[in-house]
């Protein structure tokens, strides 16, 4: 009887613990869930799944491979229409290219500039465009 007290008290901990390590150990379950969350429209739920893969990243020690995980996050908040957001992400990953890698991000200030076009935001669009080409 004790020893199914003991589990008993240690199931719930363990089954915490195993939801943790599936969430974070495995970042394409929260991408899963990324792309769920944006096509039904609930731009706060990605976010806070995105945030949960740059901790991945973080305590992997693989910071360096964060622009690219900005930019596709940066992207799929355009597509679905989310501008601002988009933005906002355009230029983290920007700065976290400039942190990780030498020379210009081309590719993402090009689709800055588009996002900004696709925001009504035409004046900056033309100006990173303008910058990039």
């Amino acid at each position: 009887m004790k020893h199914l007290l003991g589990f008993i008290l240690l199931l719930p901990l363990t089954i915490r613990a195993q939801q943790v390590v599936v969430s974070s150990a495995n970042p394409e379950c929260l991408y899963r869930e990324i792309n769920y969350s944006l096509l039904h429209h609930h731009p706060k739920v990605a976010l806070r799944a995105f945030k949960k893969i740059v901790d991945f990243y973080c305590d992997e020690k693989r910071g360096d491979e964060l622009p690219e995980k900005y930019f596709g996050m940066a992207l799929g908040l355009a597509l679905n229409g989310y501008y601002k957001e988009s933005i906002s992400y355009h230029k983290k990953a920007i700065r976290l290219h400039h942190r990780y890698r030498k020379g210009e991000p081309l590719e993402i200030s090009i689709n800055l500039g588009l996002t900004y076009y696709l925001a009504g935001k035409e004046k900056k669009a033309k100006r990173i465009l303008g910058d990039s080409i």
